[in-house]
């Protein structure tokens, strides 16, 4: 319970704000992609941002986790083995 107030009371700070500030901000700006030029609302390209913030964080998060989880099983195996040897 504990783990999950500290990760989902900061994931619904950050959505009130991004909420306020898309509802602050309605200005549209030209954004230069490198294959080509897009206008696109303030709000648009800051939710844009924190999705994919969120995604790189998400993966190499989940990157981690399998690595792990890899080496749980490795270090459990090795245990068995040793106290079949033993």
């Amino acid at each position: 319970m504990i783990r999950f107030i500290f990760v989902s009371l900061p994931l619904i700070v950050l959505f009130l704000i991004a909420v306020a500030f898309g509802a602050l901000n309605k200005q549209v700006i030209a954004v230069d992609f490198i294959v080509a030029q897009q206008q696109i609302s303030v709000a648009t390209l800051t939710a844009l941002f924190l999705a994919v913030g969120f995604l790189i964080g998400l993966l190499s998060m989940l990157g981690a986790q399998w690595m792990l989880r890899r080496d749980i099983r490795k270090l459990k195996k090795q245990l068995v083995n040793s106290k079949s040897a033993a």
